[in-house]
């Protein structure tokens, strides 16, 4: 009764639900005089009477609460297809970006997607599952290739009924080819803007749909796990600045779409938002995380200006195009059969030895040999790019040099998007399913995004079960009063070093030298941030223990492995060894509440 009182009169002035007195009472030493029901109404007095600063009483003593049946944390392609899926199937959910919805790592994919569709007589699913377990360079399984390949066709009629224009030539689906590829079979939309295109068509239709809804600028703290089992996340939401927000979101399946790594790079084709949370939040809350350090770095990112600006698609090498140094010599067949062809961590590697050879910044990929308009017609968005920087791809050399582009290694799921805790999925480059192995094959990830999408949501229909009515008890109120929206510019050197260690020590080329000598200086970054209260700062304090938390992920799963293998080369291991064998890392917690 009194508790009821409590949060009537709370709601009144504004703060949204009080869920406080049992964690207070048991925490804070200076109630102890009072019995639990005189802490209670001398609480309640307090607010009454305005001893009790409601502002400071929402920032430290209360917690909202939001619950849906589904959380999606992401809201790239993966996060916002598993969102509509769901809702055909008549389940709701809550979308959680930590930035905006347009923000995300999606829209930057040009080349397209890998499938095998009836229409193309020219392919078939042995092959392409051939040709991906070629680039796995020994670690993709061929159970789970398969069981996502054949499923493409399907995953690309839904994306068409979904109203994602994918180009066509005499009304027929347009295919390209590219590296490693042994035939013709990316389908594309805008040219060279599938991520976009698929992207705004889903966004479109997340918004007009009443099933779901989005929470922008809410960034995520922890994975709310009890007894191997996730009933949620807990957040902030930032978007008031000065009174940030805490909400525990709590639901019966929990999915992570969070993206990829390629921000813990200096070098990197990436987005500012691609800062590995989602392997972070996972790890920390129990999860199984597997192959960490096959990080791809993209051949061919433009470069400007003393750094590489934007991703120059496979697609461009697909159709013909050649890799010069600043003589003009052809070197990519030196390296390799295949030349520009060749699977992308060869080509990396030939680019990366022409420029240790030359002490150059960059090679350049030429396509001045195309016909102009199918430069227009096929590249637009790289051409508009490109014009930019006064570089005209019709008639001059494309300036290109390697960059961090995506990470094979993930959150370990099965086929149907699972993780080793119960309730909580995981979809997108997030994930480490086992198609894409050591090396992923181009356009690859986009058609397993898809059809993991679709799974998880036909899982989470078969299996929905609601949440235990004393589900808070299990997750008792906390206060996060040291948290606040902050900005330093010591924080962003922190994280400009963290991102030039990981590209000089656990780049191209390691060795155990150099990923010991990273491992030491994570280490002491994370201790002078932690000190310094940097990781309290909201959203790039948080953020930044993240990115450590990854970025040791990646540097111990590299050490660990020995070997050189599809992405990952060690100069001081340079063969492969003869059994291929996946490495898991995963945190000993305690049984309790991680959250």
């Amino acid at each position: 009764m009194v508790y009821s009182s409590i949060r009537l009169i709370v709601n009144e002035i504004g703060t949204i639900e009080l869920i406080v007195f049992n964690h207070f009472y048991d925490t804070e030493p200076s109630f102890k005089e009072y019995s639990k029901s005189d802490f209670i109404l001398r609480f309640l007095h307090a607010i009454i009477v305005g001893e009790i600063d409601t502002l400071n009483l929402k920032d430290r003593f209360v917690v909202e609460i939001k619950k849906a049946p589904v959380i999606i944390i992401g809201s790239g392609i993966a996060g916002l297809l598993t969102a509509l899926k769901l809702s055909d199937a008549g389940i709701s959910s809550l979308v959680v970006t930590k930035t905006k919805l347009t923000e995300n790592s999606s829209r930057m994919a040009q080349g397209g997607i890998a499938a095998v569709v009836p229409e193309n007589n020219q392919d078939s699913i042995e092959l392409h599952i051939q040709d991906t377990l070629n680039a796995g360079a020994g670690l993709s399984e061929e159970f789970v290739c398969r069981s996502i390949l054949s499923e493409g066709h399907f995953a690309i009629d839904d994306l068409i009924k979904l109203g994602v224009p994918f180009d066509r030539v005499n009304g027929k689906l347009a295919f390209t080819k590219e590296a490693a590829h042994s035939t013709q079979r990316i389908l594309h939309a805008g040219g060279d803007a599938t991520g976009r295109s698929i992207q705004d068509t889903l966004i479109y239709r997340t918004q007009t749909d009443p099933n779901i809804e989005v929470l922008e600028e809410c960034v995520a703290l922890n994975l709310l796990v009890h007894k191997n089992r996730c009933y949620g996340v807990d957040t902030v939401l930032y978007q008031d600045a000065e009174h940030p927000q805490q909400l525990l979101l709590l639901g019966q399946h929990t999915i992570l779409s969070t993206g990829g790594i390629g921000r813990l790079y200096s070098q990197t084709t990436n987005p500012a938002i691609a800062t590995g949370d989602g392997m972070a939040l996972a790890y920390t809350a129990g999860a199984k995380i597997q192959d960490m350090e096959f990080v791809q770095f993209h051949p061919t990112a433009f470069w400007a200006e003393g750094s590489v600006r934007f991703l120059i698609s496979e697609a461009l090498r697909g159709e013909g195009g050649i890799l010069r140094d600043h003589d003009g010599f052809e070197f990519a067949k030196a390296y390799h059969p295949q030349g520009e062809l060749a699977p992308r961590d060869i080509v990396t590697r030939a680019i990366w030895s022409q420029l240790q050879k030359s002490n150059q910044p960059h090679v350049f990929l030429d396509i001045t040999h195309l016909p102009q308009d199918k430069i227009e017609t096929r590249f637009p968005n790289i051409l508009q790019h490109c014009l930019e920087y006064n570089i005209d791809i019709r008639k001059d050399w494309i300036p290109v040099a390697p960059a961090a582009h995506y990470g094979m290694g993930g959150v370990q799921v099965n086929t149907y998007g699972q993780t080793s805790i119960e309730n909580l999925c995981a979809v997108g480059e997030v994930i480490s399913s086992g198609i894409h192995g050591a090396n992923r094959l181009a356009s690859n990830s986009l058609l397993e995004c898809v059809v993991l999408a679709r799974r998880v949501a036909a899982h989470i229909e078969i299996f929905s079960e609601v949440l235990p009515v004393d589900v808070m008890s299990i997750f008792p109120s906390r206060y996060q009063n040291k948290l606040h929206c902050s900005q330093s510019d010591e924080l962003d050197t922190m994280i400009d070093q963290l991102r030039a260690l990981m590209w000089q020590d656990a780049g191209i080329i390691r060795n155990a030298e150099g990923l010991q000598h990273a491992l030491e200086k994570i280490e002491r970054l994370e201790a002078e941030a932690t000190r310094k209260g940097f990781l309290q700062f909201i959203p790039d304090g948080v953020e930044f223990q993240k990115m450590l938390i990854t970025s040791r992920l990646i540097c111990q799963g590299a050490l660990q492995r020995e070997e050189s293998r599809g992405a990952q080369y060690r100069s001081d291991f340079p063969e492969k060894l003869d059994v291929a064998k996946h490495q898991t890392q995963q945190m000993t917690v305690k049984e309790e509440v991680k959250a």
